[in-house]
């Protein structure tokens, strides 16, 4: 998993700074001097959809959610440290408190959750083990991949996944994933999945040194202090949970909910918050960091919009039942594979508590989607989610025309089964989404800004230029 997502991750890092000088995003980084999300109930968007956000007061139904209690924040921008620090997860208490908690069966995992959350939730639910929902891992705004999409299919994935992965790096998020999350939920409909490939100091004694994700690029920083109180590391964990509440705020105060998949792929020891070594399996320094998180974000900041993923892939790294709702795997096979992965589907089974939806948090190839309907009595994956084609050997598009088109990586997959895949009745895409309160059905800006070059080339491939 880890060797081919490296290229792809490194051609986000590389074309980052480039793609922003084009586009023109640079709404803000975390670090800049921003407005802390607006702590106010939302007004009523009415019900223009048939996946309703309401709740019941006596005679009175209102559409309006509640919002979680704000970060601390200075002044110039930054998580308050004062503030933050004066709060510590207790984990025998938490885990007591776990123990004790009865979660219903439509709900959930989180207490806090707000209508418009609770409505997509049971949605889900409605439709794991009947259809599958088409997601696809952002790349960076361009978005070509979802370009290829909907010039050969005249349709899009139902969810994109977005990425934290610059936040915590100082100046690093230049191109505002937050904010394209929420207009692509607010305005385009779709539905939302955020990862964070955690960037840490490169150096906990050297913070100006460089920052990383990858184990092997990181030279002096301790999981084991990360959930350590006094520690350095400790510090940057409790800084950076917060300020990733910030942003998830900020996805709150929109209406946007967020399929939450942190600490993701912790199987293995390529993440510096994976299965590195015994030590870190017998004290089990990933559950509390995911404790941590959990509590800070549950417990402390009251976030009402997450639906939680636990993508652990190992029985070494399960965690409690009651902190996540869906459990997760990435898979990518080092050759074509379109099928249902039954092999992956059960070994992630064997290690999820019942009653949790499964799903296909990362993947290479796209399943085949008659062997998805034909097996979905055994397996029932809730979505699946190519990562992005950034860099060599993209899984959607490999190579643009002259106009800037995207041609499908015929290396990977046929057009004829691209298509097949979007047309499929098994599979829910974009066209098939139920249209969610507070949320439009435009296409993305992004796809609007090439109508000219998509009809040019459709002109061409008509004349067989």
């Amino acid at each position: 998993m880890k060797n081919i997502k490296t290229k792809l991750l490194a051609g986000i890092l590389a074309v980052s700074a480039a793609v922003t000088l084009v586009s023109g995003c640079n709404s803000g980084n975390g670090s800049d001097t921003q407005s802390q999300p607006e702590q106010t109930e939302s007004a009523d968007s009415g019900n223009n959809g048939n996946v309703e956000n309401t709740q019941s007061s006596g005679d009175q139904t209102t559409s309006a959610a509640p919002l979680s209690n704000p970060v601390a924040m200075t002044a110039d921008g930054d998580v308050d440290m004062t503030v933050a620090l004066a709060y510590e997860t207790d984990f025998d208490a938490l885990i007591k408190q776990l123990d004790e908690k009865t979660v219903a069966a439509d709900h959930p995992v989180s207490e806090n959750t707000n209508p418009k959350t609770l409505a997509l939730y049971q949605w889900l639910q409605s439709i794991y083990g009947k259809q599958v929902i088409a997601a696809q891992q952002l790349g960076n705004t361009y978005d070509k991949d979802s370009l290829a999409y909907y010039y050969y299919t005249d349709d899009l994935p139902a969810m994109k996944g977005f990425d934290f992965i610059f936040k915590t790096t100082p100046g690093g998020d230049t191109e505002d994933w937050t904010q394209m999350a929420i207009d692509w939920h607010t305005k385009s409909g779709g539905l939302v999945t955020f990862c964070w490939h955690w960037n840490v100091p490169i150096d906990v004694d050297e913070p100006d040194g460089g920052h990383a994700f990858y184990s092997e690029q990181i030279k002096n920083f301790s999981l084991a202090n990360a959930v350590t109180p006094g520690t350095k590391e400790y510090e940057i964990a409790v800084h950076d949970i917060d300020l990733i509440a910030y942003e998830l705020q900020k996805l709150e105060a929109a209406g946007v909910p967020v399929l939450w998949r942190p600490l993701h792929e912790a199987s293995g020891k390529w993440f510096w918050w994976g299965m590195a070594d015994k030590e870190t399996v017998e004290n089990e320094y990933y559950q509390k960091l995911w404790y941590m998180i959990y509590d800070r974000l549950e417990n402390y900041h009251k976030l009402t919009n997450l639906i939680w993923i636990w993508n652990g892939q190992n029985k070494r790294m399960t965690v409690h039942k009651n902190t996540y709702d869906i459990a997760g795997i990435d898979v990518y096979p080092n050759s074509e594979d379109h099928s249902v992965l039954e092999t992956s589907y059960n070994n992630l089974e064997k290690i999820t508590d019942e009653g949790k939806m499964l799903t296909l948090s990362e993947c290479g190839y796209i399943p085949d989607p008659d062997e998805l309907a034909a097996n979905m009595s055994t397996v029932k994956w809730l979505y699946y989610m190519p990562w992005n084609s950034l860099g060599d050997g993209g899984f959607i598009y490999k190579g643009s025309t002259v106009l800037g088109i995207p041609t499908i990586n015929e290396e990977k997959m046929s057009l004829d089964f691209f298509k097949k895949a979007m047309a499929s009745d098994t599979i829910i895409t974009w066209n098939k989404l139920p249209q969610f309160e507070g949320t439009q059905h435009e296409l993305p800006e992004r796809i609007q800004m090439s109508a000219y070059d998509i009809q040019l080339q459709k002109e061409k491939d008509a004349a067989g230029e």
